[in-house]
């Protein structure tokens, strides 16, 4: 097996080599010479790739899943969960409201 062509970027233009670690600590940024692509990885691990020309998007990717944000997402998720469960019970209730005036308007049921 061929070992991978990457090369650590350890300064650049726009200090995104330090930034990445003000993200974590252990994050590095490298260049991937065979997928000709930037990778940020943690020790050793690729975190996130980026086909894209170097920019501060790269960090604001980094922060939005960054996993201390982990706790934030989930709480996104579960309420973007329960809001689609609310509008579906609302929807539900104006369907037999409107079955139920129907009903009651063709003269079947008196009250």
């Amino acid at each position: 097996m061929r070992k991978e062509r990457v090369h650590e970027i350890l300064s650049d233009v726009f200090d995104l080599a330090d930034r990445v670690k003000e993200v974590d600590e252990e994050y590095r940024l490298y260049y991937n010479l065979d997928h000709e692509r930037y990778e940020v990885r943690k020790r050793g691990e690729i975190c996130i790739t980026w086909y894209e020309d170097l920019s501060a998007a790269l960090i604001t990717k980094l922060r939005e899943t960054h996993v201390r944000r982990r706790n934030e997402l989930l709480a996104e998720i579960e309420k973007g969960e329960e809001r689609a469960q609310r509008e579906q019970e609302h929807l539900a209730r104006e369907r037999i409201g409107t079955m139920t005036e129907n009903y009651l308007s063709k003269g079947r049921v008196t009250l």
